[in-house]
């Protein structure tokens, strides 16, 4: 029930900011285009700059977080619950980056389906684990919901690290 008022509310908001964003005059900022601006925080690319394309991105976006935030703090009794809501918020955070990074380029759209098949894949094989409720497969859904993406982002930022230290003095071009 909260989560479906967050997303109602999330809506209104975003409705309100595209329509403060709308009466803007075009090149001048003003106090009502900030405030719409705002709520609509996400979603320029992917919406190509037009208003329901933004306000939709910028809606399932609150709605994702809003529902992340109340599923953590209503299922705090249990230990791995929290921990388990916000590996299926990240794992769906990439999958929203992917779909969006598909929908601007569609010419590498068939490249990134390996990577949308294993983070959706992720997301089922962690739910399925999860639903049948005993510790050692809540504890294996865990491992599969949360473990990849932080690993990989580890991966990334050490790489990028040693590129910034290395760089082209490190003989890399």
């Amino acid at each position: 029930m909260a989560v479906a008022v967050w997303s109602g509310l999330a809506a209104g908001l975003c409705g309100l900011g595209a329509v403060l964003l709308a009466r803007q005059p075009v090149g001048m900022a003003t106090a009502s285009g900030q405030v719409g601006a705002g709520f609509l925080r996400w979603g320029y690319r992917v919406g190509r700059g037009k208003l329901p394309g933004i306000a939709l991105v910028s809606w399932l976006i609150w709605s994702v977080l809003g529902a992340a935030v109340i599923g953590m703090t209503a299922f705090r009794a249990e230990p791995r619950t929290p921990w388990m809501i916000l590996s299926w918020t990240i794992d769906g955070i990439a999958l929203l980056y992917l779909i969006g990074v598909a929908l601007i380029n569609p010419r590498r759209a068939g490249a990134l389906l390996a990577p949308l098949a294993v983070v959706l894949g992720m997301i089922a094989g962690s739910a399925l684990l999860w639903r049948t409720g005993t510790e050692s497969a809540q504890e294996k859904a865990l491992l599969i919901g949360g473990a990849p993406i932080p690993v990989l982002a580890l991966g990334y930022a050490l790489m990028m690290g040693a590129m910034m230290l290395g760089g082209r003095r490190g003989g890399w071009r």
